[in-house]
């Protein structure tokens, strides 16, 4: 069952991953944006479609009942995230900004989603054991 509910959390975060790309290349490449802006963009972009992947679909939880407690929860580890990716991403910035601008695009591009890769297995196992936590996992207390 785990490897299961993992799979489709891999399959919904390689969606919200590419929805992300989208968003980050359209900020800082198309628009001009800074690292900053173009890392809030595709966080909000990849946040939504992952946080609906996970929720309904990796971990079946469907009820209305916990949706403000999940959306809270996931909200949280989203933007400590975000957060980190920001920091990696201004940093690399600053450390490649005299090559030209397509290659440091690809460069701070490149450490935004090395960011996302580094702490994927953290999220998934905070994901499973904390904010979607389902019935399989809550201890049961035998009677005596």
């Amino acid at each position: 069952m785990i490897w299961t509910r993992f799979l489709r959390y891999a399959l919904g975060s390689g969606l919200a991953t590419l929805t992300s790309a989208v968003a980050f290349a359209v900020a800082y490449r198309a628009l001009d944006q800074g690292p900053r802006i173009a890392t809030g963009a595709a966080f909000l972009a990849g946040a939504l479609v992952n946080f609906v992947a996970n929720r309904f679909w990796a971990w079946h939880r469907r009820a209305r009942q916990g949706l403000g407690r999940d959306a809270l929860y996931y909200a949280t580890l989203s933007v400590g995230t975000a957060l980190v990716a920001a920091a990696v991403t201004s940093l690399t910035h600053l450390y490649v900004q005299d090559l030209d601008p397509n290659r440091r695009a690809v460069l701070v591009e490149a450490s935004y989603f090395a960011t996302y890769a580094v702490l994927f297995l953290v999220k998934f196992v905070v994901l499973d054991r904390i904010v979607f936590r389902s019935r399989h996992q809550v201890p049961t207390t035998t009677r005596a």
